[in-house]
């Protein structure tokens, strides 16, 4: 049973009082309101860790590549790319450079039907604690419960705004064959085209011979293809 959208945003309303202006106007970009609500829970959960976090501008994201870090991480992928390949003949590893704008990454929140499902838990685990239709509770008394919420089953995307991917701080690998996706970025079928195929173990495997500042892969949502990159810059 869906929570009306009017009580779930008075819930979004209610809680991002005092919130940086960035993630207030991200809120805004969002569509749906409990898609709102679970983002905000991120916003909250990462407390004064948030301004550090954030997405770059669009001005420094276009100018990322010709930066030290940026030149960097790309010879940091090379390394793990030449690594993989002399291990695994005929395939090769392919990875976006770029960081994700936080534009893309609204799309992709926008989108994403698995974060919807998350996101109508979450409102209905909070009607269940104060009720449908009454006033809401204080602000402090709100947030307390949005970021002491813990789903079954965590959400596929960082909130927008929060993504590593957004900062040059992670990057996703997939395997290629004749220019075609052997393994790729869908999380249902990690399972089958990671894990029982072997490459999460071979990808794992070729990041440790390369010895470069990835760390992974992510284990909650669990991405074989994401390694968190710490340059030593």
């Amino acid at each position: 049973m869906s929570i009306p959208a009017a009580q779930v945003q008075t819930w979004v309303t209610v809680a991002s009082v005092g919130l940086d202006p960035r993630a207030i106007a991200t809120l805004q970009q969002i569509v749906g309101a409990d898609r709102r609500l679970l983002a905000l829970r991120a916003y909250l959960r990462a407390g004064n860790s948030l301004s550090q976090r954030w997405s770059w501008s669009e001005q420094r994201l276009s100018g990322y590549a010709s930066t030290a870090e940026g030149k960097a991480a790309s010879a940091d992928i090379d390394a793990v790319a030449i690594a993989f390949a002399a291990s695994n003949a005929g395939y090769s590893l392919q990875v976006n450079r770029q960081p994700r704008s936080l534009e893309l990454q609204l799309a992709h929140w926008n989108e994403n039907a698995a974060v919807v499902k998350v996101a109508a838990s979450l409102a209905r685990s909070i009607q269940r604690q104060f009720g449908a239709g009454a006033k809401p509770p204080d602000a402090e008394t709100l947030r307390r419960a949005l970021t002491a919420w813990v789903p079954t089953v965590a959400a596929p995307l960082a909130a927008p705004g929060l993504s590593a991917h957004g900062q040059g701080r992670a990057f996703d690998f997939q395997i290629m064959r004749d220019g075609e996706i052997v393994a790729g970025l869908d999380a249902a079928s990690a399972p089958l085209q990671w894990d029982a195929a072997g490459w999460t173990e071979r990808l794992h495997a070729a990041v440790s011979a390369a010895g470069r500042p990835f760390t992974g892969p992510l284990r909650s949502p669990y991405e074989p293809w994401h390694y968190a990159y710490a340059p030593a810059l």
